[in-house]
């Protein structure tokens, strides 16, 4: 008696997340600095429970104080003093270094990301109709786009901050998120002119679909690789781009902390308090360093001609 042979089914392939993890795995580099962006988000939206003072607190008698200090002092409307410790020193108005730079990281992180988002939707907005459409559109949106990215970024967030008669987060984030869209558009623009000419959007135009349905659900999607890596690597630049500002005092003004403004208030004290320039200045350096490396990470892992 012949029994029919039972069929094989095949193996069910990895799907694109899956395959993104994997070759996210094995970039150390890119995990560590994922590792790093993760403790930063915690303490920045933790800030209250991790951070030992208020930002604001001020301590008599520990002004100037280096790192690993500890000795009796109280806070302006305390009768006793207590002993507290300064694990990375104080500043000339007698806070906390420790305390403000944990606040501090929540006005990098914001700033960055918002200023991010708002660079994404500008660039991806006029790369989507500027390599779709093309023509007089694209013509005009590319002048656009050149004529922007003509200006020193830093020097025209600086004639946007300073439209304003105080600098607040709102102006901060907006004025660094007008600035970096032009390389985001060009980017997008050249996907789109790619995969435009593909058969499945001719498919797509044949069976009716308007512009809207075909950029939304055809054309972005096939974008978003890069779109996400750009993203990333444009968090790090937008954090330089806040503590500039702020150093220049066209930041997030005193009492709140910036890292920016940390450093514009170290001038001076560069010899005698060298711990109020290296703690900020290494805390801007790790931020920027691990939003890069996670974004050649993601770069790496979405490309399919770097694996081996």
């Amino acid at each position: 008696m012949n029994s029919a042979p039972a069929a094989i089914e095949p193996a069910p392939g990895a799907g694109p997340w899956r395959t993104l993890l994997r070759r996210l795995r094995r970039n150390r580099a890119a995990l560590v600095a994922l590792v790093v962006i993760a403790v930063l988000i915690a303490l920045a939206l933790g800030a209250a429970w991790f951070a030992p003072h208020a930002y604001q607190d001020q301590f008599r008698g520990a002004e100037m104080k280096p790192p690993g200090t500890r000795q009796l002092t109280r806070r302006p409307g305390e009768l006793e003093e207590a002993s507290r410790a300064f694990v990375l020193g104080t500043d000339v108005n007698a806070r906390d270094i420790l305390s403000r730079m944990i606040y501090g990281a929540r006005v990098s992180l914001s700033v960055g990301i918002l200023a991010t988002l708002v660079s994404l939707a500008l660039g991806v907005l006029i790369g989507l109709l500027s390599g779709y459409f093309g023509g007089w559109l694209d013509a005009c949106l590319m002048r656009l786009t050149d004529t922007v990215f003509a200006f020193p970024s830093v020097l025209l967030a600086v004639a946007i901050t300073a439209v304003f008669d105080k600098p607040s987060f709102l102006v901060v984030f907006f004025a660094l998120g007008l600035v970096g869209w032009t390389g985001i558009a060009r980017v997008v623009r050249s996907q789109v002119l790619s995969v435009k000419t593909l058969d499945y959007i001719a498919a797509a135009r044949a069976l009716g679909a308007g512009h809207g349905r075909i950029l939304l659900y055809h054309v972005l999607p096939n974008c978003l690789g890069p779109i996400v890596v750009l993203g990333t690597l444009s968090v790090g630049g937008n954090i330089l781009g806040e503590a500039g500002l702020s150093f220049l005092g066209l930041g997030v003004q005193e009492p709140y902390p910036s890292w920016g403004g940390m450093l514009a208030d170290a001038q001076g004290h560069y010899r005698d308090a060298w711990w109020l320039a290296v703690f900020p200045g290494l805390a801007i350096v790790a931020t920027v360093l691990a939003f890069n490396l996670f974004g050649d990470g993601l770069r790496d892992a979405l490309d399919p001609r770097t694996q081996k």
